[in-house]
């Protein structure tokens, strides 16, 4: 696999993002584009349609019914609607660049990061919408799902963004920039074998990944983790690496990946 998996995962990250006002069946895939890394502008994206069929089959496979898909749909659709009302990224983006001169990021951070309750309440209410469309295996992990959710979220806001902040400050998007050859190497080295060598344009039940957290996720996930540290490292400042180690242990607390006391928890 050739980082199909890690721009199947970047598209299905952000492209609720960009679902055009005037039509909830459509992505603009213009903008979406411009917010992807620049390895992946040309990447052939899949079409709502097709994202839609794949996970209505998905959720039909699970023994959900049409109904249960149509409410996981709208669910989706309501936790998209939710993310847009609190972050314009494109006003985001310039809020930093206009903070980084003056050394305010941290009162950029602090004013998006009051809103994150609001986040995890509508999240909760998707992950409530689409229980109906996971397997017995599925609903078993998505409490760990969202726990180390939850963890990410308590990271990036802990004391109000100040780590992120410093993150900015210290030179950490241009150290990602810098090594981001590396970094994709890290996550094809270690999560490529969870799907199947497809390309993202085709979308399927079968090429959805499995959302579950065992033995083997917790060993990759380590693996993910020393790498890229190791690569990041490589840069002039050591604060990113030292933030993203500490991020991946923070995120791993209370998970089956924690080593202290869910480790390997089926």
């Amino acid at each position: 696999m050739t980082g199909r998996l890690l721009s199947l995962l970047i598209v299905a990250a952000v492209a609720p993002l960009f679902v055009q006002a005037d039509d909830t069946n459509k992505i603009d895939v213009d903008k979406l584009r411009e917010h992807l890394p620049a390895n992946l502008q040309d990447l052939q994206i899949p079409s709502m349609d097709e994202i839609e069929n794949a996970v209505k089959e998905k959720c039909i496979k699970a023994g959900g019914t049409e109904e249960s898909y149509e409410q996981a749909k709208q669910g989706a659709r309501d936790l998209a609607n939710c993310v847009k009302g609190l972050v314009d990224i494109d006003q985001f983006r310039q809020e930093v660049e206009d903070a980084k001169p003056t050394g305010d990021l941290d009162t950029v951070f602090n004013k998006y990061c009051r809103k994150r309750n609001t986040l995890l309440e509508c999240v909760n209410t998707f992950s409530n919408a689409i229980d109906p469309c996971l397997d017995d295996e599925e609903e078993q992990h998505k409490s760990y799902g969202l726990d180390v959710f939850k963890n990410l979220l308590n990271f990036v806001c802990h004391k109000d963004g100040d780590q992120i902040a410093l993150f900015i400050a210290e030179k950490g998007p241009e150290c990602f920039t810098e090594q981001k050859d590396d970094l994709i190497r890290c996550v094809n080295s270690t999560f490529s074998g969870y799907i199947k060598d497809v390309d993202v344009s085709t979308v399927s039940a079968a090429t959805i990944p499995k959302l579950v957290i065992g033995p083997k996720q917790c060993e990759d996930f380590t693996k993910l983790q020393n790498c890229l540290v190791t690569e990041l490292e490589q840069c002039e400042e050591s604060t990113p690496a030292n933030l993203v180690e500490s991020l991946f242990r923070f995120i791993r607390k209370g998970s089956p990946c924690d080593p202290k006391g869910k480790a390997g928890r089926r």
